[in-house]
């Protein structure tokens, strides 16, 4: 509609060009009229009132020309032309103004003082070149410049408007275009008709004057035209390099002006000058005051995010303690003040027990409150001094400045630990908690701040195998257990590339023939000092490190390689022989183990049936979804036993749902000489058979065991053989019925 409006528009202000006549230019005013209410009816603004003031703007507008057309009513004193065309300023200027305070979301001082200064330098520029020539024609009466000059004073506040209207922030719609378009021909045709060169240019006045009428109504009918009373979410327009240019060039108006005065002769009332200098003068000391103060709230705002986004970067989200990086740079900045003023550093770590239980049971989110509630009863209890952070997960930290000794950290330990052990209240649920604590003292100038951390998680896991909700004390000796264990890793890995690790075996026979079944390969170190080391005197160590995870994987590799060759160089004899490798709960966890165990296997080429992988009852229930990882290996093919069953926590109820092919009852059982540990063997026993498992005895030492294990029904034993570990020894056996033992390094049950 708007396009077919300004079309038919265009084509009656050409007809009206072919011949001028009154009744053609008041029909395309009109028009202007009746596109604007038809605008609001159509396009619904959600304020309409301003339109509402435009059309009747131009209503009076339209009456105007009408009225100049009429001889008798232009000659009236005043003129009814000039009373209509003056009734028109006010109600376009309040429109306008309704719409450009309804277009601002926020109180826009920088874009009202940028509207206020651009508007005094051109209304001074209008009122030096068209007003005040009429103001002081004396040549005609006062009323009648009072009326000559009130035209160039409307436009002077039209013409603020249209540069209020473009500095306030929004959108730049159709319909905004437009309107802007409309007032420019409007004010540019008024300036030259009110310099008295109407008669000169009456043509182009006419056509510009029309274009504003067919411009402003176009502006109401497009469909954009309620979004111009729609506020936009921005508070301030940018200042850019045009507001910049507008800006400058009307502070110099005023020079300018008096340039002209004297090179050209033109006529300047001097104290217009000096008052409209004044007052873009101070106009400008205001947007100067308003940019300082803009600039210094940026920077507070700078100041505040990069203090937000420090906290956030350096503390935790769940209990606004200092996070673990955070901590770190605490510790070292502790530990740099120590070696420069000779005074110790203390570190508490606070580890949670048993807290996955907690969200086992109780969920997450009444895991996240008991962490919560642990974190507000340290803060309370530490010194003012001391800096409390979160590690991560369930452990906290707590960095003592200027300690005296180890017992200072443990006084405050020790007055910790009775409140943090107190049952959490949550909703009106007591969740039991205890914590393990421990304590560090920094020695020497050297500590780093990850070797303070590392002692502390150091007896914190000691205080933790000594029963948990404990305090533990990383001192002299358990700091020279550490130096004898790091020696031990870096000598054993060095062992485990410097071949100087290598395989025993046990035999395992089937019970009711005595007829060697398969074997389980052990480690053995031939430690350059010590000798040859059993795994007892460093897999204990190797399992606290990923170095066990190593281990694992050379023992499979090497057992599944030896087997492999003896099967070649032998088949009659090892053909339907098994080797069996007990692997370690944080090997079951790795997420490379089924890969691991393929790879081998596809290296030896050893049957996927011919190996067992080993776990402890105890891997199994600590090691999380352990259930996934065995499955995996039995969907390979490789059969899986529980080792030392019977020294866990595995109910008999629960044997069933193992995802084993035999489960492996400890020594400690088989041994036993307690009232009532034959019948929990025959128990065990019977609840495998009765579950598909097969059932291998540890530790059976004498013939009299292996026949009470014949009439318990029990599948195989392991342990009845003793010999030398020199491969070139032939093996002892301890029975007599037995045959056929492979010449292997053999060695007795540890």
């Amino acid at each position: 509609m708007t396009r077919i409006y300004l079309v038919a528009g265009a084509i009656a202000t050409a007809i009206y060009l072919l011949g001028p006549t009154t009744a053609m230019y008041d029909a395309i005013g009109a028009s202007c009229v009746v596109a604007i209410l038809l605008g609001i009816r159509l396009n619904r603004p959600a304020k309409p009132l301003p339109w509402y003031l435009m059309a009747a703007g131009q209503a009076a507008w339209v009456a105007g020309d009408l009225f100049y057309d009429l001889p008798d009513l232009i000659h009236t004193d005043p003129p009814a032309s000039d009373l209509a065309y003056l009734t028109a300023y006010p109600l376009l200027i309040i429109g306008l103004a309704l719409l450009v305070h309804s277009r601002r979301p926020t109180r826009d001082t920088p874009g009202l003082i940028d509207s206020a200064i651009v508007m005094l330098g051109l209304g001074l520029l209008s009122w030096v070149l068209v007003a005040d020539p009429i103001v002081d024609d004396t040549s005609i009466s006062w009323l009648d410049r009072a009326i000559a000059a009130a035209y160039p004073a409307g436009d002077i506040l039209l013409l603020a408007l249209v540069v209020r209207l473009v500095s306030v922030p929004g959108s730049r719609s159709p319909a905004f275009r437009l309107l802007v378009a409309a007032l420019i021909p409007l004010i540019v045709a008024d300036t030259v008709f009110a310099m008295e060169a109407g008669t000169s240019y009456a043509t182009m006045l006419d056509v510009l004057w029309l274009s504003s009428y067919l411009l402003w109504g176009a502006a109401a009918l497009h469909p954009t035209m309620a979004q111009l009373s729609t506020p936009s979410g921005v508070r301030t327009a940018p200042f850019t390099a045009q507001r910049l240019v507008a800006l400058g060039a009307a502070v110099l108006v005023a020079p300018v002006l008096l340039v002209a005065q004297l090179t050209d002769g033109l006529h300047v009332d001097t104290w217009t000058i000096v008052l409209g200098a004044s007052i873009l003068s101070i106009l400008v000391v205001a947007r100067m005051a308003f940019n300082i103060e803009e600039i210094r709230s940026t920077a507070r705002q700078r100041d505040q995010l990069r203090a937000d986004l420090f906290h956030e970067a350096s503390h935790d989200a769940l209990t606004g303690m200092a996070n673990g990086p955070y901590m770190r740079q605490q510790i070292g900045a502790a530990l740099r003040r120590g070696r420069r003023d000779g005074s110790s550093v203390g570190l508490l770590v606070v580890d949670v027990d048993e807290f996955d239980q907690v969200n086992d049971r109780f969920g997450h989110g009444i895991g996240d409150l008991v962490l919560r509630a642990v974190a507000q009863r340290l803060r309370g209890l530490v010194r003012d001094v001391d800096v409390v952070g979160r590690l991560g997960g369930d452990q906290f930290v707590i960095l003592l400045d200027s300690v005296a000794s180890d017992h200072d950290a443990m006084i405050l330990a020790a007055h910790l630990l009775p409140t943090i052990n107190q049952p959490v209240d949550v909703a009106g649920r007591l969740i039991p908690v205890t914590a393990s604590i421990g304590a560090t003292t920094s020695m020497d100038g050297g500590t780093e701040p990850d070797q303070l951390l590392h002692e502390a998680n150091v007896a914190i896991r000691r205080a933790k195998i000594s029963g948990r909700g404990r305090i533990e004390v990383f001192d002299n000796r358990l700091r020279s257990e550490l130096e004898e264990r790091t020696a031990i890793e870096t000598d054993l890995c060095a062992a485990l590339t410097g071949g100087r690790i290598s395989l025993h075996y046990q035999p395992v026979v089937a019970v009711h023939t005595e007829i060697v079944e398969g074997y389980e390969a052990q480690l053995r170190w031939d430690h350059p000092e010590r000798g040859l080391l059993g795994p007892e005197a460093f897999l204990p160590i190797a399992a606290t490190s990923d170095l066990i995870c190593e281990l694992d994987r050379w023992t499979i590799r090497e057992a599944t390689r030896e087997l492999a060759e003896l099967t070649a160089a032998d088949p009659e004899r090892f053909a339907d022989l098994t080797i069996s490798v007990s692997i370690s709960g944080r090997t079951l966890a790795s997420p490379t183990l089924i890969e691991d165990v393929v790879d081998a296997l596809n290296a030896s080429r050893l049957a996927p049936h011919r190996l067992t992988i080993g776990i402890t009852e105890m891997a199994l229930v600590d090691v999380p979804n352990a259930m996934l990882p065995l499955s995996a290996l039995r969907h390979a093919g490789v059969f899986v036993s529980i080792d030392d069953f019977g020294t866990g926590r595995t109910p008999v109820g629960q044997i069933q749902h193992l995802p084993a092919d035999a489960i492996k009852i400890h020594s400690t059982l088989i041994n036993s000489e307690e009232p009532g540990a034959r019948d929990l063997l025959a128990l065990l026993v019977n609840a495998s058979h009765g579950s598909g498992l097969l059932v291998v005895a540890e530790g059976v030492e004498d013939v009299g065991q292996l026949i009470d294990l014949r009439l318990l029904e029990c599948d195989s034993a392991q342990g009845l053989y003793s010999a030398s570990p020199d491969p070139t020894d032939d093996p002892v056996i301890v029975h007599p019925s037995v045959r056929g033992a492979p010449r292997l390094r053999i060695v007795p049950d540890q």
